[in-house]
């Protein structure tokens, strides 16, 4: 199949990587953008971190090394990964999403490191979380219309966004199927298209296991 990866660099690298392993034709396209922002630490040192991207591992920057001696909380095993890399000594991975992960702690300070557009999410009465903002995910224009057969969906603001300029492209939405990370995300693309599908779960592996063997 000819698939268009949609999500941000170098993600969207390793996506096309995995991709052509299986025998797929990716197109990698990213419809996000990752950039820096300058923050601060809190007056207060937290009891834990909680790292709900790996973006926000790549891009907490030297200041963040301060933090890894502390037990740092991942949402799922992807991002645990990369904090590993980056030297965090004490990582736990969580279960996906950034709602399962602060359902599962106990009572604590939390410093969350986070991008600038959050997924809302419902912070239990017993968690004091502290948010800084240590990236922003500007938006990019699709460049054409890709003759792909299929689109790989990783996040619900992506998701919209493949939507909205294969739209304003002129594509048909019944030429094209979808494979969705989460219901969240397959929602975000909204409806008219020739398959939806949803992962088993929110990671890549299962992303990628429900297309057709090349």
């Amino acid at each position: 199949m000819r698939i268009l990866v949609v999500r941000p660099q170098p993600g969207a690298d390793a996506t096309a990587a995995r991709l052509r392993a299986m025998g797929h034709d990716p197109v990698a396209h990213p419809l996000l953008a990752t950039r820096p922002l300058p923050w601060a630490l809190p007056a207060e040192s937290p009891d834990a971190v909680i790292l709900s991207s790996a973006v926000a591992v790549r891009h907490a920057g030297p200041l963040a090394d301060a933090l890894k001696h502390l037990p740092a909380h991942a949402v799922g095993e992807a991002t645990a990964a990369a904090a590993r890399a980056a030297g965090w000594s004490a990582v736990k991975a969580g279960p996906g999403t950034m709602q399962a992960l602060l359902d599962g702690l106990a009572s604590g300070q939390f410093l969350h490191l986070a991008g600038a557009d959050l997924t809302a999410v419902t912070v239990p009465p017993a968690l004091g979380l502290v948010r800084v903002t240590v990236y922003e995910t500007p938006l990019l224009p699709l460049p054409g219309l890709p003759d792909v057969d299929a689109v790989l969906l990783h996040s619900p603001r992506t998701a919209a966004q493949f939507a909205g300029e294969w739209d304003r492209l002129g594509g048909r939405r019944a030429a094209v199927q979808l494979f969705a990370i989460s219901g969240a995300t397959l929602a975000a693309a909204g409806s008219g298209w020739s398959t939806a599908l949803t992962a088993a779960e929110p990671t890549e592996s299962a992303l990628l296991a429900m297309l057709p063997k090349a």
